[in-house]
């Protein structure tokens, strides 16, 4: 396990991840963070804590609607070869599985 320092919104906080994903988490960071610093200025008074629920809330949602999509593209998988929407699928769980572990190392 390696260890990486991570900075959101003005904040550092030291996470543990698995080793060779640390380039991987940096990027995650780098993301949530930009998120985070638009909701932060455009909600100035909102606490820390309700900043972080909110920004997660709204990646979740973008998730959920691109697995929606994903679920369309099966849908009308008469135009898509089965090697693609597996592969679409894949992605989507993956990324899926990673924010998961993500949130419950940030909450540990």
């Amino acid at each position: 396990m390696s260890q990486v320092e991570i900075k959101v919104n003005g904040r550092e906080y030291r996470v543990t991840c698995e080793a060779g994903q640390e380039d991987r988490l940096q990027k995650l960071a780098a993301f949530l963070d930009k998120r985070v610093s638009a909701m932060a200025a455009d909600l100035p008074d909102i606490s820390e804590t309700r900043l972080m629920l909110l920004a997660g809330l709204t990646i979740c949602d973008e998730l959920f609607e691109a697995r929606e999509r994903a679920e369309d593209l099966e849908d009308a998988g008469d135009t898509l070869d089965s090697e693609t929407m597996g592969g679409a699928a894949r992605a989507i769980d993956a990324a899926a599985k990673r924010v998961n572990e993500i949130a419950e190392k940030l909450d540990n």
